[in-house]
């Protein structure tokens, strides 16, 4: 475990430095299928993939949220969407300068 730690140390350290910068946050955006389900149920809206992606594509898209936010956790299925206009997610992170990191469902 060690060599594994000495090989990543310095890219972790700055991760986690970046991760950690004063002023920024980390955006949970990991709902599960049932969970997202739950908010769309509470304001009477369907729980479909197309739903999900508007909900998350008004997250990642809203002008100006990136400036606050260093790293954003993501749900398995937000990997694979896009936005409206065919960019995928973890692009419009990427250029945000975000660092994302993938939870899956137990």
């Amino acid at each position: 475990m060690s060599a594994f730690l000495g090989k990543y140390a310095d890219e972790l350290i700055k991760t986690a430095k970046y991760i950690a910068t004063p002023g920024k946050g980390i955006l949970a955006a990991d709902e599960s299928t049932g969970t997202i389900g739950k908010r769309l149920a509470s304001i009477h809206v369907e729980n479909v993939e197309s739903n999900r992606q508007a909900l998350r594509e008004l997250l990642f898209t809203t002008p100006g949220a990136l400036q606050y936010l260093s790293g954003v956790i993501l749900f398995e299925e937000t990997l694979y969407q896009k936005t409206a206009g065919g960019k995928p997610f973890v692009e419009v992170l990427n250029e945000g300068s975000l660092v994302a990191s993938v939870m899956e469902e137990l």
